[in-house]
């Protein structure tokens, strides 16, 4: 029992304390609802980036595969 509080002491220690944005965190959340939902939204903001990344990541690929596939036909 004591060391699951341990670690959950020293998760919300490091989160509050290695982040850019500890403070800011816990002066704009009233509770921690409020900063689990805000963390929610965060981790889905940066889900959809990572999508479009991907996605455009693809698209360039494709590009030098068609780049080069042409290349080689007019060698």
């Amino acid at each position: 029992m004591k060391k699951n509080k341990k670690k959950k002491k020293n998760f919300f220690k490091w989160f509050f304390t290695s982040t850019d944005r500890g403070a800011d965190n816990v002066a704009r959340c009233k509770n921690l609802y409020d900063l689990i939902e805000r963390l929610q939204y965060r981790v889905e903001d940066l889900e959809n980036e990572h999508m479009l990344l991907v996605r455009d990541y693809n698209d360039l690929i494709r590009e030098v595969a068609s780049l080069r596939s042409g290349q080689l036909d007019k060698s």
